[in-house]
């Protein structure tokens, strides 16, 4: 069997994903080394000691990733910043990924490569590079100098805006014509983008008539918030709440009428609570609040509690939910049937909270077996004194997520086992005499990412070297040791 050193493990953490150069040692971060971890990922130079960044690294860098920021600024030159602005590999690209999605968040809030002309300097800045960069994002004209807004620039960024806020707030008002902004507002329609939320805001007033009002509101309905006051009809309106009943919220109030309402909550998808937030309470009718429970459960708690009958309690618990709804339930309308409706309803994490709210007096040995057998969550909310390790036991077979509720005098070798079987994160609270390199090493099959939770003893070098080759970044839990220390014994193959 070969050995290999620590910089070889180092190496292939950073050939799997580049930003795990975070986590290997100054002494083993040598050009060769950083070199591929910029391969990998561009925006690993975050990570890369400044005495070896090199004009040709950062180039590399810029062409990778979302990179320009972490390059010295004597380093930004013309060649630089266009590859940048022009860079194919822009960080859609990879924050499609849900773990770099993760780990990028904080430094990706804006995410086109067309937005790096922030960090090019004025000097730098032709009309060649910003028109480069309106193409790639309408929003980059937030970064263009004044002098270099062209018509046909603006024009360029309206019809490439692809995230909020709109561009066209960056347009000088003095260019803001009829024309530009009814060409803006077509290509969306046209198109079947999204348009920002906002960008019938930035129209100027004198532009705004009933026709183009006509216009932006059939493109997106929120744009009925910017329309003056006298120039919202009744039938504009309707318009909008026909294209998303979230209009309400920009309604005059002597629009609306029981019939427009209840149009609106019958057309209102489950997750649109604003909607019904947005009816006045005068006309919140039992036949308003009944439509929008069987479509929401969780819009209980804005149904007044004198329109709180058993008939819509009960519609209520049995209809789609994420979050509790017996939590809004009176307690004097809690009976047993009513319970055992919402348990049996209960499906996802945040359901099982729902048995939270089921009084103590009602909660059985039937009741919480059943709660937990619709879902597992619920263990979360039984009481200490009902939960048996035949309850554990039907819990952890749902998921093993859940095995950080079961007592621990109730965790046995074999529960823990069938837990990490089911999800590896349960390792985590798997006590640590009954961590045995067997169950480690089933955690680990499920998912890499187990090595976390895994004691340094188990954590031997082919488990190491094997994790890095499938996660770069956990390099970060391999051992000291065996980064910086001892060889390590690669797998034969």
């Amino acid at each position: 069997m070969r050995q290999v050193t620590p910089m070889e493990i180092c190496l292939a953490a950073v050939q799997q994903n580049g930003r795990a150069l975070e986590y290997v040692p100054e002494a083993l971060k040598t050009p060769e080394l950083c070199c591929a971890a910029i391969q990998a990922d561009g925006s690993a130079l975050k990570y890369v000691p400044e005495a070896l960044k090199t004009p040709e690294l950062c180039l590399t860098a810029v062409r990778n990733a979302w990179a320009i920021e972490f390059v010295p600024k004597e380093l930004r030159t013309a060649e630089l910043c266009l590859a940048a602005v022009q860079a194919d590999a822009s960080a859609h690209a990879y924050v499609m990924n849900p773990l770099k999605k993760m780990e990028l968040r904080d430094r990706l809030r804006e995410p086109l490569t067309g937005l790096v002309l922030k960090y090019v300097p004025e000097e730098l800045k032709t009309p060649e590079l910003c028109m480069a960069a309106v193409q790639q994002e309408g929003k980059a004209l937030k970064y263009v100098p004044e002098r270099l807004k062209t018509p046909d620039l603006c024009h360029t960024a309206l019809l490439n805006n692809r995230i909020a806020p709109s561009a066209l707030q960056y347009v000088p008002k003095a260019l803001r014509t009829a024309e530009l902004c009814i060409a803006a507002m077509r290509n969306y329609l046209e198109s079947l983008r999204m348009p920002p939320p906002n960008a019938f805001r930035y129209v100027p007033k004198a532009l705004k008539t009933p026709e183009f009002c006509q216009l932006a509101v059939q493109t997106q309905w929120w744009a009925l918030e910017y329309v003056p006051e006298k120039l919202k009809t009744p039938e504009l309106c309707l318009v909008a709440v026909r294209g998303n009943p979230s209009a309400f919220r920009h309604m005059p109030e002597k629009f609306l009428t029981p019939e427009l309402c209840l149009a609106a909550v019958q057309n209102t998808r489950w997750w649109m609570s604003w909607v019904y937030q947005n009816i006045p309470l005068a006309l919140r009718t039992s036949e308003i609040c009944m439509a929008v429970v069987r479509k929401w459960g969780e819009a209980l708690k804005y149904v007044p509690e004198e329109l709180k009958t058993s008939e819509l309690c009960l519609a209520a618990v049995q209809a789609h939910r994420s979050n509790p709804v017996l939590k809004y339930v009176p307690e004097a309308l809690k009976t047993p049937e009513l319970c055992l409706a919402g348990i049996q309803n209960m499906n996802g994490h945040y359901s099982g909270r729902d048995f939270r709210y089921v009084p103590e007096e009602l909660k059985t040995p039937e009741s919480c077996l059943a709660a937990v057998q619709a879902c597992a969550w619920a263990l979360k909310h039984v009481p200490e004194a009902l939960i048996t390790p035949e309850l554990c036991l039907a819990a952890v077979r749902e998921t093993g997520s859940v095995f950080k509720y079961v007592p621990e005098e109730l965790k046995t070798p074999e529960l823990c086992m069938l837990a990490v079987q089911n999800s590896w994160s349960a390792l985590e609270h798997v006590p640590r005499r009954f961590k045995t390199r067997e169950l480690c090493l089933t955690a680990f099959q499920h998912d890499c990412r187990a090595l976390k939770y895994i004691p340094k003893k188990f954590k031997t070098p082919e488990l190491c070297m094997a994790a890095v080759q499938r996660e770069g970044l956990l390099l970060k839990y391999v051992p000291k040791k065996l980064k910086l220390g001892s060889s390590l014994r690669k797998t034969p193959e």
